[in-house]
């Protein structure tokens, strides 16, 4: 199966976004936990928001890197 590398990019810029959407509501309910216990029900709490904070730290790198990895190389490609 041979998956292009546009796709690729899209794939990893999906996932890319989703980590960083996920950064922003954990940090979000690290600094502002009585809001964001209200707001999901008591289901993400300090606590869990911290855990959850911390081990998105290395998907997100990973996959900025895949991202910006992609989009060098695309580019690369277009300009020959």
């Amino acid at each position: 199966m041979k998956v292009s590398l546009d796709k690729l990019k899209v794939i990893a810029r999906w996932i890319l976004f989703a980590l960083v959407i996920a950064y922003i509501i954990t940090g979000f309910g690290i600094t502002q936990y009585q809001v964001v216990e209200k707001i999901t029900l008591g289901l993400l709490t300090k606590v869990l928001s911290q855990k959850i904070h911390f081990y998105l730290l290395i998907p997100f790198l990973i996959f900025l890197i895949i991202h910006i990895y992609l989009s060098v190389t695309i580019r690369r490609n277009n300009s020959i």
